[in-house]
C-alpha cells in the first residue's frame, strides 16, 4: 500500500509539472547591439537589431520599450517627481544628467534584412516607456525585426550606473523592450523604488572603447579582446615586484594605445533577460574558476591587497554552494567587478560589488539564480528575488561559520576593544529585531506589493529583504527541512530560464511538501500579522505504572497563526518536542513519558518570529557591563546592564554612583540609579519603569521616582509618537505627564554663580512641594533645504496635585536650520511665560535668560544640579530658556516671561598648521560659529528688559576612544567654548564701584550645541 501511495504521488506531481510546460509561454527576443564610448564627452552611441517572436496566443498591436536613462534627465522625470515626496531633488544638475534619444526606428518583417533606407516608424515617449503601433498586428508566432539607432548621454554615477573618474557602469542603459506575460503589457515606467522585468533571450553586443579601458560585461567572449591579458595579476609576486610590474604594464598599455587608440569586442549571451557591462582604464584581472566555469574578476588597482585570490575563491565557493542546493550553474562564465555603486548590484553572469564580502558576493552571485535565472517581476514581488538570495546567503552563512552567521573569529581579530568585549547578535537575530521594530511601528506593510506602493524606501526595504528572508526562514520551518531542500531543487528544475510568480512557487511548495499552503502565502505575503504565542497551565500527573502525563496549554495572542513546537525536559537533558497546529486561541499538547519531565518551552529555536517571548520558557537574564553604542537585545535575554560613575559636588563632596538599566527587546525598560556622597554619608537614587504598552510601539508609559541630591520627586507620563512614514518628517509627538517634587535637603538648592569675579551662591529651587501636570506637543517640519522643529509646552500646578502654590506657565520653541556641506544656519525663537496670578511661583519653573530652567536641569544636567558641581569660572551653560550666552554673571535675570531669538552662522573650521596633528586628534572636528542673541524679559517686582549679545565661539566634536566610555557618558564628545564680546547690558554693582564696559572679553563653555 505505502509503495501504491508513493507512486500515484510521483504521477501526480509529474502530470501537474506537465500541465504547467504545457500552459507556459514566454516571448523571445535577440538583440544585436554595436555601441561607441566616448569618455571625452560621456557620450554612448549606438544601432540595435531586435528579433521578436511573439509566442503567447494574442495578436499583439503594439509594442513597448523602456528608456531608463530618461529617468535621470531632468527634475520632471517620474523618478525625480517621486523623490520629492521624500525631500529629495534628483536631477538638478544639467552637467551630471543622463539620458537617451532615439534617432532611428524602424519596424520590419522577420525576413527582412536590416534596410536604413525603409521608412522611420512613428513613437511616442512618455519619461522612460517607448510606445509604438505596429505596421501590422503581430499575430501568434509570428516574428518581426526592431531597427533602431540612439545616443546617450552618460550621467554622472547615480544609482546603479553612470560614470566616476575613468569608470563606466553601464546598467539599464539600452533600450530594452517591455515584458508581454500572461498580464499583458508589463509597461511600468522607471519609478524611485523597484528594480527590473525581462524578457529572456539572445544578446551579441560589440563595444569600442579606447584601447587602455578594460571591459567585462554579460555573457561570454566572442570576438575581440577585453583587454583581460593585459592587466592580468601575478598572484606569485610580492608587493615590491608587483608595483615595478604594474608600472611597466601602464607603460606597455600606453604604447600600444598610441598604434591602436581604440578596442572593439563582442560579447555573446544566451538565456538571459539582460545585459550589463563596464569598462575602466584602472581595472585589474584575475581569473579563478568552479568547476570549468571560468570565474573572471576586475578590480581597481587600489583594492588589490584585499580582493586578490580572495573573490574569484568566494565566487567558486558561491557557484558550488548554488550549484548544490538549487541546480548546477548553467552559464558559460562568471564575472565578478569592482562596481561603481555602494553596495552591489546583479545581472546574467555579472555582478558589480563595492567590496570583497564574502556575503555580499553570495548576495549578488545569488541573485544570478534569483531573478537571474527564476525571472520574476522584480516591481511587483521583489521577495522572490530578494528575500530568497538573502534567505540563501544566510544559510550559507550560517552553514559556514556556524550560528553567528559571519566569520566571528576573523571579525574579532580585527575588532577594537569595543567589540572584542561587547556580547554580539548573530546576523539571524539582527535581521529578525529589526523586522520586529518595523512590524510593531504601526507602519507594517504586507511582503507582497508593487515597489513603488510602499510608503517609503524603508518599507520596501525591509519587506523585499528582512521580512522576504524571513518568509523563507518560516517556510522551511513549516515544510521541514528535507522537503524543503527538495522545493530548492524543483523549483529550479522546472522554472529556470523563466518567469517566476507566487503561484508558481507556491504550487511547487505545495506539490513537494504534500501540505495546503494557502494559509502561510496568504498570511505573510498578504497580511501584516504579528505572532505572540504563551505558555498556559502545565499539569503533570504521575500515572499508575510509574510514567507521567504532561499537558501543555498553549495561549496565541495576536492575529498571527504559526504551528508552534512544544518541547520537554527529560532527566540527562534529553529532550522531546511536538507542535501544536496554533489556528485556534487555546490548545494543548500532551507527553506521555517514562520520566517526570522538567522544564517547559514554547517554539525553543525561535522560529515562528514570536513578537514577545517571555511566556515561552526561553528567556534568561544576562548581566553586563554597560557599553556605549549598545545595541543588544536579544530574543530570549532580559538585558541588565550597569555602570560606575563618579562627580562632585559641595554637599556630597564625591559622589559614587551605580547606573543599571534594564532592556527586552527595547521594551519593558528599567532605569536605577544609587549613589552615595563621601562627604553627606547618604545614600541617594532613583528608579525609572517603562512597562509594555499594549497599543504599539508609538505609546510609551513610564513610572519614576527617588530622591536625587536634595530632591524627592514621584512622577508618571504618556507619550504618543506618529507620523506617515516611520521615520522621516513631519514626525509628531504629545506627551502628558505629572511630577511630584520636593525639597528635602535645602543644601543642595543653589548653583555657584562667578560674578565680577567672585563666587556666589544663588537660590536655585524653592522650598516646599511643587505638583504639577505638563503637556507638550512636538513636531518637525522641514523642506527640501530647511528643517525645523516646534514644540508647545504647557504646566499647570496647584494643590490638588500636591504643590504648595498654583501656576499655569505656557512656552513655545521654533528651531529653523538649513544645513549645508561647509556652511549652515540656525536659527531659535523661544517664548514662555506665566499666565497665572504671579504669586510665590517655583524658583525652578522661573525662566532664566541665560540658560535653561532649574527644574530642567535638575532632570538633564548633573554639572549644574546642586552648587560645586563644576567650577564656576567655566561659566557653564546648559542650553535653554533665554539662551542668551552673554549674560552667564546675571542670575538675577530670572523671569516670569521671555522672549528670545538666537542665532547661529556655523562653518566647518582647520585650524592652520595644527588642525590635523593636534586639533583634530585631541578635540575633534572644529565648527568655527557666529552668534547673536536677543531677548526682552519680565522681571518679579521690576520692569521688563530687552537684552541682546554677540560674539564668536569654537564647537569641537569627536567620537571617543572607546576604552573611555566605561568613564564618560554620551557615545560623542562636545565641547562648546563661546565669547560673548559684546552685550547690551553688562553687569553693574553701583554699591561696589563695578561696572562692565558692553564690548569686553567674556566666555562660556557647555558639552552640547546653544542651538
Amino acid at each position: 500500500m505505502q509503495k501504491l501511495k508513493l507512486l500515484a504521488a510521483l504521477v501526480l506531481l509529474c502530470s501537474s509539472s506537465a500541465g504547467a510546460a504545457e500552459d507556459y509561454w514566454q516571448q523571445f527576443v535577440h538583440y544585436t547591439m554595436n555601441v561607441t564610448l566616448d569618455p571625452e564627452t560621456h557620450m554612448l552611441t549606438g544601432t540595435s537589431s531586435i528579433l521578436y517572436r511573439n509566442n503567447s496566443p494574442d495578436t499583439l498591436t503594439k509594442i513597448y520599450m523602456h528608456l531608463y536613462p530618461n529617468g535621470y534627465r531632468d527634475t520632471n522625470s517620474l523618478r525625480a517627481r517621486e523623490a520629492k515626496q521624500f525631500y529629495r531633488k534628483l536631477n538638478t544638475d544639467p552637467d551630471a544628467a543622463g539620458w537617451i534619444n532615439i534617432t532611428e526606428f524602424r519596424i520590419l518583417p522577420r525576413q527582412a534584412q536590416e534596410d536604413s533606407t525603409a521608412p522611420m516608424q512613428a513613437f511616442h515617449v512618455d519619461d522612460t516607456i517607448l510606445e509604438a503601433n505596429l505596421p501590422e498586428p503581430l499575430p501568434p508566432g509570428g516574428e518581426m525585426r526592431i531597427q533602431l539607432a540612439f545616443e546617450e548621454k552618460v550621467r554622472r554615477h547615480s544609482g546603479r550606473a553612470g560614470y566616476r573618474g575613468k569608470q563606466y557602469d553601464f546598467a539599464q542603459w539600452y533600450p530594452k523592450l517591455c515584458v508581454y506575460d500572461e498580464n499583458g503589457w508589463n509597461n511600468v515606467p522607471f519609478h524611485l523604488t523597484g528594480e527590473f522585468y525581462g524578457e529572456f533571450g539572445t544578446f551579441d553586443v560589440t563595444m569600442d572603447v579606447p584601447f587602455d579601458y578594460i571591459v567585462g560585461a554579460t555573457g561570454a567572449v566572442a570576438e575581440g579582446d577585453p583587454g583581460w591579458s593585459l592587466v592580468q595579476v601575478d598572484t606569485s609576486l610580492d608587493a615590491e615586484a608587483w608595483q615595478e610590474h604594474a608600472k611597466a604594464t601602464k607603460d606597455s598599455i600606453k604604447a600600444l594605445k598610441e598604434e591602436t587608440p581604440r578596442r572593439q569586442v563582442t560579447f555573446h549571451a544566451e538565456n538571459v533577460h539582460d545585459f550589463a557591462w563596464l569598462a575602466c582604464p584602472d581595472f585589474l584581472y584575475e581569473k579563478g574558476e568552479w568547476d570549468g566555469i571560468p570565474i573572471h574578476v576586475l578590480y581597481r588597482s587600489r583594492v588589490k591587497s584585499s580582493w586578490s585570490q580572495v573573490v574569484a575563491e568566494r565566487g567558486a565557493r558561491a557557484l558550488e554552494w548554488l550549484s548544490t542546493k538549487f541546480g548546477r550553474y548553467p552559464y558559460p562564465q562568471l564575472t565578478i567587478t569592482h562596481g561603481l555603486l555602494g553596495g552591489g548590484m546583479e545581472y546574467p553572469m555579472l555582478v558589480m560589488n563595492s567590496s570583497e564580502s564574502e556575503s555580499l558576493i553570495l548576495h549578488e552571485v545569488g541573485h544570478i539564480y534569483f531573478y537571474g535565472m527564476l525571472a520574476n517581476n522584480e516591481s511587483k514581488e521583489a521577495w522572490l528575488d530578494e528575500g530568497f538570495t538573502s534567505f540563501q546567503t544566510a544559510w550559507y552563512m550560517e552553514s559556514r561559520y556556524g550560528k553567528w552567521g559571519y566569520d566571528r573569529e576573523k571579525d574579532l581579530q580585527d575588532a577594537n576593544w569595543l567589540d572584542r568585549h561587547r556580547p554580539p547578535l548573530t546576523r539571524r537575530q539582527g535581521n529578525r529585531n529589526w523586522a520586529m521594530m518595523y512590524m510593531n511601528s504601526g507602519h507594517n506593510e504586507p511582503i507582497s506589493r508593487w515597489a513603488y506602493e510602499y510608503k517609503d524606501a524603508l518599507g520596501y526595504s525591509v519587506n523585499a529583504y528582512t521580512k522576504g528572508r524571513i518568509f523563507y526562514e518560516m517556510l522551511r520551518y513549516v515544510v521541514g527541512e528535507e522537503a524543503f531542500d527538495k522545493i530548492c531543487q524543483e523549483y529550479f528544475r522546472r522554472w529556470h530560464f523563466k518567469h517566476v510568480n507566487e503561484q508558481r512557487f507556491k504550487a511547487v511548495c505545495e506539490e513537494v511538501s504534500g501540505m495546503d499552503l494557502d494559509w502561510f502565502f496568504d498570511e505573510w505575503l498578504h497580511g501584516t500579522p504579528t505572532v505572540n504565542y504563551k505558555l498556559g497551565k502545565i499539569k503533570k500527573s504521575k500515572q499508575a505504572d510509574g510514567s507521567y502525563r504532561t499537558e501543555v496549554q498553549v495561549k496565541r495572542g495576536a492575529d498571527g497563526i504559526m504551528p508552534v513546537q512544544v518541547q520537554i525536559t527529560l532527566p540527562g537533558d534529553s529532550t522531546v518536542s511536538k507542535r501544536w497546529d496554533g489556528k485556534a486561541t487555546e490548545g494543548s499538547v500532551v507527553f506521555e513519558t517514562a520520566e517526570k519531565p522538567g522544564k517547559v518551552k514554547l517554539d525553543p529555536n525561535d522560529e515562528i518570529l514570536d513578537t514577545d517571548r517571555l511566556g515561552n520558557g526561553t528567556v534568561r537574564l544576562e548581566v553586563h557591563p554597560q557599553y556605549p553604542r549598545w545595541n543588544y537585545n536579544p530574543p530570549d535575554a532580559y538585558v541588565l546592564t550597569y555602570k560606575p560613575f563618579a562627580w562632585y559636588n559641595d554637599v556630597d563632596g564625591l559622589r559614587l554612583m551605580l547606573s543599571a538599566r534594564g532592556s527586552y527587546r527595547m521594551t519593558r525598560n528599567l532605569r536605577a540609579e544609587l549613589a552615595f556622597g563621601a562627604i553627606s554619608k547618604k545614600f541617594d537614587g532613583s528608579l525609572r519603569y517603562e512597562p509594555k504598552m499594549p497599543f504599539g510601539d508609538g505609546f510609551k508609559y513610564a513610572l519614576q521616582g527617588g530622591r536625587i541630591e536634595g530632591r524627592i520627586f514621584a512622577g508618571a507620563s504618556l507619550s504618543y509618537n506618529w507620523g506617515k512614514l516611520l521615520f522621516q518628517p513631519p514626525r509628531h509627538r504629545l506627551e502628558l505627564r505629572y511630577d511630584y517634587t520636593r525639597l528635602d535637603d535645602a543644601n543642595y538648592a543653589f548653583t555657584r554663580f562667578d560674578i565680577a569675579g567672585n563666587t556666589r551662591d544663588i537660590r536655585n529651587w524653592s522650598p516646599g512641594e511643587a505638583g504639577f501636570l505638563t503637556l507638550k506637543y512636538s513636531v518637525n517640519p522641514r523642506g527640501f533645504k530647511w528643517r525645523s522643529n516646534v514644540s508647545v509646552e504647557a504646566l499647570y500646578g496647584d494643590a490638588n496635585l500636591g504643590g504648595d502654590s498654583q501656576f499655569t506657565r505656557l512656552a513655545t520653541e521654533i528651531r529653523y536650520w538649513i544645513p549645508g556641506r561647509s556652511s549652515s544656519l540656525y536659527v531659535r525663537a523661544y517664548a514662555a511665560g506665566f499666565v497665572s496670578e504671579k504669586i510665590d511661583l517655583p524658583i525652578q519653573h522661573l525662566i532664566p535668560a541665560f540658560s535653561a530652567d532649574y527644574y530642567t536641569q535638575f532632570r538633564k544636567h548633573r554639572l549644574s544640579r546642586s552648587k560645586g558641581a563644576f567650577f564656576p569660572g567655566a561659566h557653564y551653560q546648559p542650553p535653554g530658556g533665554g539662551n542668551m550666552r552673554g549674560y552667564y554673571d546675571r542670575p538675577e535675570f530670572l523671569s516670569d516671561a521671555l522672549a528670545a531669538l538666537n542665532i547661529e552662522w556655523r562653518r566647518r573650521f582647520r585650524w592652520p598648521l595644527i588642525d590635523r596633528k593636534l586639533i583634530r586628534p585631541i578635540l575633534g572636528r572644529t565648527d568655527l560659529v557666529f552668534f547673536g542673541d536677543v531677548g526682552t524679559i519680565s522681571l518679579p517686582n521690576a520692569s521688563d528688559k530687552t537684552l541682546a549679545d554677540a560674539g564668536i565661539g569654537f564647537v569641537f566634536e569627536k567620537r571617543l576612544p572607546d576604552a573611555w566610555y566605561t568613564l564618560l557618558t554620551g557615545t560623542n564628545f562636545t565641547l562648546r567654548f563661546d565669547m560673548p564680546f559684546w552685550v547690551s547690558e553688562p553687569y553693574e554693582d553701583a554699591a561696589a564701584g563695578i561696572k562692565h564696559n558692553p564690548l569686553r572679553f567674556r566666555y562660556v563653555i557647555g558639552f552640547q550645541r546653544a542651538l
